[in-house]
């Protein structure tokens, strides 16, 4: 009797356990995440097949994270090549960028436009461009958020619903 009760001890703690301690791993590509995304459940799933994920200019291996604490959510981590993350940017016009850095005076720039363009932004070391998408076009089942810090060419994606901010994003 007493096993028994232990066992189900063990079960309970481990069912409340994996709803609070998030999933990880790791993946060669982005396109291998079909399974972690519809895990996540059909909000966040609609948020994989949206191509400004599937096209995100990671390199090499990705790391992600599935979590269900209040909503679930998916966070993709890897280093990005920031060459093809220009051409991304360019390939995504109605995502608004959001990027900082500063000139060759020491001037910090930041803009809420696109990516600069023409002669001035060779003159920019860049620090990270950030960008939030909805992919539902208006309707706000979840939301894709981003950024990539320069210095390090390390890259975040993460998909969530909008009814749930997480608390670094507030």
């Amino acid at each position: 009797m007493l096993l028994l009760v232990v066992v189900c001890g063990i079960f309970v703690v481990c069912s409340v356990l994996s709803v609070l301690v998030p999933r990880h791993g790791t993946v060669a590509s982005v396109s291998d995440l079909q399974r972690v995304f519809n895990k996540a459940g059909p909000e966040i799933a609609v948020t994989f097949t949206n191509s400004l994920i599937q096209k995100f200019p990671f390199v090499g291996k990705v790391n992600w994270e599935l979590g269900f604490f209040k909503m679930s959510y998916v966070t993709l981590s890897g280093k990005v090549d920031t060459n093809a993350f220009h051409q991304f940017i360019s390939e995504h016009p109605s995502t608004l960028f959001v990027w900082s850095g500063v000139d060759k005076n020491g001037k910090n720039w930041g803009s809420a436009e696109n990516w600069p363009s023409g002669k001035g932004e060779t003159a920019i070391t860049w620090h990270s461009v950030s960008f939030k998408a909805d992919p539902a076009g208006g309707g706000y089942a979840a939301v894709i958020q981003g950024e990539v810090q320069f210095p390090s060419c390390m890259g975040t994606v993460m998909s969530w619903s909008p009814d749930w901010i997480p608390v670094d994003k507030k």
